[in-house]
């Protein structure tokens, strides 16, 4: 079976790039021949490169580019895939679908998250996505998807622990920072509440460190505001990291703290809870699916930095809770507690190619 992967986004690691990532090791037994098309990267050939803002990614979304659409559809004719897969299309939306109502190949969408929801109810795509069958690890996705009348299959997330497992001690003493924070750089993310929480942990805790990995387009905002706090001495702003120090860092942090406002998963939370490192959480949709309260982590329920701040203060000495919480957070991914479904996406690859 072959599959083509269109996406929009080979450059930025956020929880699409990371669910492909897992899928393509999921997928290597059943033996399906990926292959990629990064429509960005396509995008540039044809296009002068210019600095991303609201406006223009708006203007691109919205827009069809005859050309564009003209690479992507001869990209397709020239492989001959037996299916396409759409994992992260929100930037050239419409020049994507265009070029799928010129082939007939089969195609699989997949929903990440409430903005996908949204891109798929316009006008345009809907009427395009009636032969889709759509795909998403997220039960209220799902819900949505059925009222909509839309083919529609709730799956596993694909998740690889071993990735992020090696020997790690149980002793919380052996750590090198206090609180981890790894994600983009963005006011969704949650980043602004914790350093306005980091604030308020200071004033109990001079000497906190606050390890924060990641990047993104209110990078210079954050740094502006640690400035301000006068917090330059307890954060350090690492910037985006390969993957293999960030398995450092999740094996030498005490506390990984995931201040999301909005998630359908968080693959952050995963990772961190394979290395048994506790989370502590908004709570949120995503959240909600690994991070139970004071069971396999910690759930602050009102999103403010006070909040934040009041569980960091009561749980980072109490050594005896984090290991405790540390242990069953790993059972829990062992025994996949943030699944709702059962169901492979390479077996519903085949399910589509069977009708």
């Amino acid at each position: 079976m072959k599959v083509l992967i269109i996406n929009d986004y080979p450059n930025i690691v956020g929880g699409a790039e990371r669910f492909l990532e897992n899928l393509l090791h999921e997928a290597e037994p059943s033996a399906v021949d990926f292959h990629r098309l990064d429509i960005d990267d396509l995008a540039k050939e044809i296009m002068p490169i210019s600095k991303s803002s609201f406006f223009r990614n708006r203007y691109r979304r919205i827009s069809i580019f005859s050309e564009l659409v003209q690479l992507i559809t001869q990209r397709i004719e020239n492989l001959s895939p037996d299916l396409i897969h759409l994992n992260n299309n929100n930037l050239y939306t419409n020049s994507v679908l265009r070029s799928l109502q010129q082939i007939h190949i089969p195609v699989v969408s997949f929903i990440h998250d409430e903005y996908a929801m949204r891109r798929i109810t316009s006008p345009f795509y809907f009427r395009i996505s009636q032969s889709f069958t759509f795909l998403t690890h997220s039960v209220d996705i799902y819900h949505q998807l059925d009222k909509l009348h839309y083919k529609a299959y709730l799956v596993k997330v694909p998740f690889n622990p071993a990735r992020w497992e090696h020997t790690h001690t149980d002793d919380c003493r052996n750590v090198k920072t206090d609180l981890l924070f790894v994600g983009r750089i963005e006011k969704a993310k949650g980043i602004f509440k914790l350093i306005k929480a980091v604030e308020l942990v200071k004033a109990k805790i001079p000497s906190v460190k606050v390890a924060i990995l990641g990047d993104g387009p209110e990078m210079n905002a954050m740094k502006q505001l640690v400035k301000a706090k006068k917090l330059t001495d307890n954060v350090d702003i690492r910037g985006m990291q390969h993957d293999q120090v960030v398995l450092e860092y999740y094996h030498h942090t005490k506390i990984l703290v995931f201040p999301s406002a909005m998630e359908s998963l968080g693959y952050v939370g995963l990772e961190a809870q394979s290395c048994g490192t506790p989370v502590v959480a908004f709570e949120n949709k995503g959240s909600n699916r690994w991070c139970m309260d004071n069971h396999s982590g910690f759930m602050v329920k009102k999103r403010s930095a006070q909040k934040l701040a009041h569980k960091v203060l009561e749980i980072i000495h109490d050594d005896v809770i984090l290991t405790r919480i540390s242990t069953t957070a790993r059972e829990n991914i062992r025994l996949e507690g943030y699944n709702a479904s059962k169901h492979r996406i390479t077996d519903i690859y085949k399910a589509v190619l069977s009708w």
